[in-house]
């Protein structure tokens, strides 16, 4: 993978939570953006880390980022009510339509097709 592939992939993971788990309170996009540039920075070692391997070293250290990116992501994304989506995730707490509908008009995003008649 390249660094730009690191990068686009610890975006969507970031978007992803952030789309999930709306209510983030004042602080959501604050903390959105310093965390793409922190993965951004994180995927400039871990690119040329990756480089000095095999191919089959690239994929595991993809995958290890990934899980990294989203557990990190999810450990820390305030939320209005405290507790972290994570905890809401391991609770059985899934994000429902209504739920993306709101992520993704916080991003700009109307999709109406995802509320119920």
């Amino acid at each position: 993978m390249t660094i730009s592939a690191y990068i686009v992939l610890a975006a969507v993971i970031n978007l992803a939570a952030f789309v999930s788990y709306p209510y983030s309170g004042r602080f959501g996009f604050t903390f959105l953006y310093l965390s793409m540039i922190l993965w951004a920075a994180a995927a400039i070692f871990i690119n040329h880390a990756a480089n000095c391997y095999g191919t089959a070293w690239k994929v595991t250290i993809a995958a290890g980022f990934a899980l990294m990116c989203a557990f990190a992501t999810l450990s820390f994304l305030p939320q209005a009510d405290g507790v972290t989506p994570l905890e809401k995730f391991t609770s059985g707490n899934y994000p429902d339509k209504k739920t993306l509908y709101i992520g993704l008009l916080k991003l700009g995003v109307d999709a109406p097709g995802l509320l119920t008649p």
